[in-house]
C-alpha cells in the first residue's frame, strides 16, 4: 500500500477525481455565471496542477484514521447547511471572508508547490513566504471559508459543525506535523515559527 501511495500513479488518480470535480464545477459557468464558482474553479484547478507536479514523498501515513481526519477535514463544506440566509450587510462580510479564504489558500498551495499533500506526508519542507508566519495556513484558510459560510448561513446546527470542524482541522495538523518531524529540519522550524493557525496563538 505504501509503494502506491508513493507512486505517482496515485498522484495522477488524485488528479484526475479532483479534475472531474472541477470541470463539474465549472460546467455551471456556463448556464450562470457566478464570480465566486470562477474562484472555486480557479482554486481547484490549482490544486489538480499541484498533484501532478509534486515530488515523491520519502515518509507518508498510511493510519486510517488520519486518512479520515483528512477526508472529512476536505469536503467539511458539504456537512454545512445552506439555509438560512443572513441579513445582507453580514452576507456581504460573509462573501469577503470566503473570498480572503479562497485566495489565501491558493497563495498557500503555491508556496507549498511539490511539497503539497492531502494526506500527512513528508515531501520536502515548505518554510518561506506565508508559511514563514504561521505553519498551517491552508488549513487557516479552510477555516475562514468555513466561517464565512457560517455567517452567511447562521444557525446554531452551522456553528456547531463550524467547531467541529475546527477541531478536526486541529486534529490534522498534528498528525501532519508528526510525520514532518521525520525530517530534523522541522524541529527547527517549529521552534522559529511557533503558531500552528494564528500569529500570536499556539
Amino acid at each position: 500500500m505504501e509503494r502506491v501511495v508513493k507512486s505517482f500513479g496515485f498522484s495522477l488518480a488524485l488528479f484526475l477525481i479532483f479534475g472531474a470535480m472541477t470541470v463539474s464545477r465549472g460546467r455551471s459557468l456556463f448556464t450562470e455565471f457566478r464570480w465566486m464558482e470562477l474562484l472555486w474553479l480557479f482554486y481547484n484547478g490549482t490544486l489538480c496542477v499541484l498533484f501532478l507536479i509534486r515530488s515523491r514523498p520519502s515518509v507518508v501515513s498510511l493510519h486510517p484514521v488520519h486518512w479520515l481526519v483528512a477526508l472529512l477535514t476536505s469536503f467539511s463544506g458539504l456537512f454545512l447547511q445552506q439555509r438560512p440566509a443572513a441579513p445582507p450587510a453580514l452576507e456581504t462580510i460573509a462573501d469577503v471572508m470566503i473570498v480572503a479564504g479562497i485566495l489565501a489558500s491558493v497563495v498557500a498551495g503555491i508556496s507549498l508547490g511539490r511539497s503539497y499533500d492531502v494526506f500527512p506526508a513528508l515531501r520536502g519542507l515548505t518554510t518561506g513566504w506565508i508559511y514563514g508566519l504561521i505553519r498551517h495556513p491552508m488549513y487557516l484558510s479552510s477555516i475562514v471559508i468555513r466561517l464565512g459560510y457560517v455567517l452567511k448561513h447562521p444557525s446554531a446546527y452551522n456553528l456547531l459543525i463550524f467547531a467541529g470542524i475546527v477541531w478536526l482541522y486541529d486534529l490534522r495538523a498534528g498528525y501532519e506535523e508528526s510525520v514532518l518531524e521525520n525530517d530534523p529540519r522541522y524541529a527547527d522550524y517549529r521552534n522559529r515559527v511557533r503558531f500552528r493557525f494564528v500569529p500570536g496563538i499556539r
